[in-house]
């Protein structure tokens, strides 16, 4: 914490949690509310009712009780926009599943397989799906028909050998049949599930991280331990990890690691994608289920549960199939983890001082994280130290905690900072040059800290965005400097975020050159051949002394945001830094580096 500052507003918070899964019980009502019609469209209303009930049963809570806890249990003074449709009752799942239940089985062919509606040819991928979520829902003790069970295992049993090209589908249909042999009672591995085995072993250098899990899932299942745990080797091949989410490559040089912050890890495609066995959501959600039942130890593991964590949209993700299976891992990460056992008594010391201790019990778990303010007395000049210490109980038991502090800064300039998300703002004077074809064009001069431009003259406000992970209602302030005002009279600019290529991002901000150094181009200037076609929509609005921009959706990655000032007051002025957060969720946030510039008199010619 920086000397320069005043010192009066300095405030410092810790908030500390048994578990960073609990946040996945505030997604559960969601899961309730799904219209159904075909066949898919039940089973995505099926599967997540099973998991909801599968939820509650391992966690020991019956719905009355799972509602206490969720439903903005997590930051309840929010829960109007993270829950927009309003409360949903868990106890209509029983009725829920009766209902999907009896239209499942209505809608099973003769051959034992189900098409995307009633009527029509038997689909691998559908009749797989069901399979899976008819094995999911009776491990939470619902009463599923045996027979309807047997019929469709013997008829993705049958067609497994049809799919030998096709490893995706192939894996999909055997991790379903894997599932129902694996249950209590049931048959053991076929010839054809065998063969299938051999086939996808074969291609397993070329298989995606989706098919991969899917693959050792049903190894694990069927007891071929060597495979699975091969499998789940490999995983780390191609894993996305996250070493510095306090770190950004727009920004330069952020020090060393902090050995404190926790990385993020995932598989999938984070920009478009076409096949399903590309999507992030369930391709790290199942990369996950496949650790956790394999290789319980793995060092992503934790990694991956923050990654999933933190890439929800509102409560949820982005639909029901991909909310149900991350809840699904989460689950089995809660179970794999023993944080449903936690039992310790633990101090919270800032500087040498206690300033809170806490003991924590298995009905304490699955509660809101618990948050302590700091005595502004405690708060030092420089490096702050703050220690969780385990006192008593379980000193094995896993616990998570997070540091925030805020304070008027006086620093000159002003340096920036991030957490999550980051933003740098750059300067351009537009030059005009007259053409003989098009009239006059424009051109940008790059205004570094401390440049000059003339009164009348305008500037082009480039403001460059990294965001680590998905989010939602990130609010960026641009403080304008004095002597400048926007061109745009009228709020609610037709504005977008663009993505820059990760190429351009390299060749503009250098590979990231987070410990020291500078930037590759620090003008950071990119032409339209350098963007993605992804871009996504800001709402502006124009205040006295800043520009607002809203944008109620950023997928991860690097976006650039233009907008156009006027010089127009003469004299020097300093701009102060854009400041951005996500509006639920403060911690999340950033602020650029300040610029000065200086506006001279227009002298006319």
């Amino acid at each position: 914490i920086p000397k320069e500052r005043k010192s009066d507003s300095t405030s410092m918070t810790v908030q500390v949690t048994p578990s960073m899964a609990v946040t996945m019980l505030d997604a559960l009502p969601y899961l309730i509310d799904y219209p159904y019609g075909c066949t898919e469209q039940t089973m995505s209303r099926f599967l997540p009712a099973a998991i909801t009930a599968k939820t509650l049963s391992d966690l020991k809570l019956d719905a009355e009780t799972g509602m206490s806890r969720a439903f903005g249990g997590i930051v309840a003074e929010h829960a109007d926009k993270t829950h927009p449709k309003g409360k949903k009752s868990l106890d209509e799942l029983s009725e829920m599943t009766k209902q999907s239940l009896d239209r499942l089985y209505d809608f099973q062919h003769g051959d034992g397989g189900w098409g995307w509606w009633k009527g029509g040819e038997s689909d691998h991928f559908m009749s797989a799906y069901v399979l899976w979520g008819l094995c999911v829902a009776k491990e939470a003790g619902i009463d599923i028909r045996a027979d309807v069970m047997n019929r469709a295992n013997d008829y993705l049993d049958k067609e497994l050998v049809e799919e030998e090209r096709n490893a995706d589908m192939q894996a999909w249909m055997l991790h379903a049949c894997a599932a129902y042999v694996s249950l209590p009672d049931h048959a053991a591995m076929t010839e054809f599930q065998h063969t299938a085995i051999e086939n996808l072993w074969k291609q397993k250098d070329r298989l995606n991280a989706y098919t991969r899990s899917l693959f050792a899932l049903a190894c694990h299942d069927l007891h071929d331990d060597e495979k699975a745990k091969t499998l789940v080797e490999n995983l780390e091949n191609g894993v996305k990890k996250d070493d510095r989410p306090d770190a950004s490559v727009i920004i330069g040089p952020m020090g060393a690691k902090n050995p404190a912050v926790m990385a993020t890890a995932h598989w999938g495609e984070d920009g478009v994608w076409w096949r399903w066995s590309d999507g992030p959501i369930e391709s790290t959600a199942f990369a996950l289920r496949a650790m956790l039942a394999i290789d319980p130890k793995n060092e992503l593991i934790e990694p991956v549960t923050n990654w999933l964590v933190k890439n929800r949209r509102e409560a949820q993700w982005s639909n029901t199939r991909d909310t149900a299976i991350a809840i699904l891992a989460l689950n089995d990460y809660l179970k794999a983890s023993g944080e449903l056992n936690t039992n310790l008594e633990y101090e919270v010391q800032v500087n040498g001082k206690t300033v809170a201790s806490k003991k924590v019990t298995p009905a304490d778990v699955l509660s809101a994280p618990s948050e302590f303010a700091v005595d502004s007395s405690l708060i030092q000049d420089g490096m702050n130290s703050v220690r969780i210490v385990k006192k008593s109980g379980d000193m094995n038991a896993p616990i998570y905690f997070a540091a925030h502090a805020e304070f008027f800064s006086l620093e000159e300039p002003v340096p920036a900072s991030g957490n999550e998300i980051f933003v740098r703002r750059n300067y351009y004077k537009m030059v005009p040059k007259p053409t003989l074809l098009k009239g006059v064009t424009y051109t940008r001069m790059p205004l570094q800290d401390g440049g000059e431009v003339n009164s009348g003259e305008r500037v082009e406000v480039l403001l460059t965005i990294e965001s680590k992970n998905d989010y939602d209602y990130l609010l960026f302030e641009d403080n304008k400097a004095a002597g400048m005002e926007a061109t745009e009279v009228r709020s609610g600019g037709n504005l977008a975020a663009r993505e820059l290529k990760s190429g351009a991002v390299k060749g503009n901000f250098g590979a990231g050159d987070r410990e020291g150094g500078k930037l590759a181009n620090d003008l950071a200037v990119t032409d339209v051949t350098e963007y993605t076609n992804r871009s996504a929509g800001v709402y502006e609005e124009l205040r006295d002394r800043h520009t607002a921009l809203f944008i109620s959706h950023l997928p991860q990655g690097v976006w650039q945001i233009r907008y156009e000032l006027r010089a127009e007051i003469p004299g020097t002025f300093h701009a102060l830094p854009v400041v951005g957060h996500a509006m639920y969720v403060p911690e999340i946030r950033a602020n650029s580096t300040e610029e000065r510039v200086t506006i001279h008199e227009r002298v006319e010619q």
